[in-house]
């Protein structure tokens, strides 16, 4: 009876010290504290975080996967397109660094063809160790990549929703057509967690390419030849030459009187 007591507690000791060195190696993964990057629906676990995390002109989606496919919505160029992100970071939301949303098409991380990206980015100079007082050391960026032109009427705004959830509001117009394409987001917090949610489909624009016509300077007024004549009487040409007024810009002349007929039969001065 007591040799089996005693190898019962053998065994619970051997068993005790294998937990004990699991939740040791468990906890000892380099993510004491902080690997949950900012999300938009669920985190790595698929505990669901976020309802509604991506909306575009009215319509919401949960962000259940980080590769999904939505119903496209279609737009015509110059149409406003109204995008919000509803990112959850765990740290709390001053910690979130980056929003991004990107168009373009998305195969897998090495076959991307991006045609515009809107960041948002909050770039922290200090170390985080703890929360940071509002506006101390964060500088609030706005980042439009639009090589091609796609983008005009640009705008982002961020609210903040609770502690750890901020709505970051894009709000933009597109210039040429689309093609059904994907619409990629990137978060980042401040540790470097990043995640990214690829929307298949999620965007198809329509019509005609708008060109921005730039408006021309104000022609330069040339009086009428009889003013120009008036207004220049007082010029004395030497004997041999006569007076003459350029059409084009209204200014004197003293050419000789072959010069000056040569130049009236082109049309390039005024005539007396």
């Amino acid at each position: 009876m007591t040799r089996a007591l005693f190898q019962l507690l053998i065994a619970v000791t051997v068993l005790s010290s294998v937990s004990l060195l699991a939740v040791n190696a468990s906890a000892d993964t380099g993510c004491r504290r902080d690997c949950e990057a900012p999300t938009m629906g669920v985190t790595y676990e698929g505990k669901q975080i976020v309802e509604n995390g991506f909306t575009i002109n009215g319509r919401s989606f949960n962000v259940d996967e980080l590769t999904q496919t939505l119903p496209t919505t279609k737009v015509r160029t110059g149409e406003v397109v109204k995008v919000q992100l509803v990112v959850f970071e765990n740290s709390g939301g001053e910690f979130l660094k980056t929003a991004s949303l990107s168009i373009g098409d998305y195969a897998d991380d090495a076959h991307v063809n991006i045609l515009s990206t809107i960041s948002f980015d909050q770039n922290f100079v200090a170390l985080l160790k703890s929360p940071l007082s509002q506006d101390s050391d964060v500088s609030k960026t706005i980042t439009v990549t639009d090589p091609n032109g796609y983008l005009k009427d640009v705008m982002v705004k961020t609210s903040e929703i609770d502690s750890y959830r901020t709505a970051v509001d894009m709000i933009f117009r597109v210039t040429k057509p689309i093609d059904t394409s994907d619409i990629i987001v990137k978060t980042l917090d401040a540790k470097k967690n990043s995640r990214t949610n690829v929307f298949h489909d999620a965007i198809a624009v329509t019509g005609k390419q708008i060109v921005e016509v730039k408006a021309q300077p104000p022609a330069k007024h040339v009086p009428a030849p009889l003013k120009l004549l008036k207004s220049h009487s007082q010029v004395v040409c030497r004997e041999g030459f006569e007076l003459v007024i350029r059409s084009a810009t209204g200014a004197p002349a003293c050419v000789s009187t072959y010069t000056a007929e040569l130049l009236r039969d082109r049309g390039m001065v005024a005539s007396n």
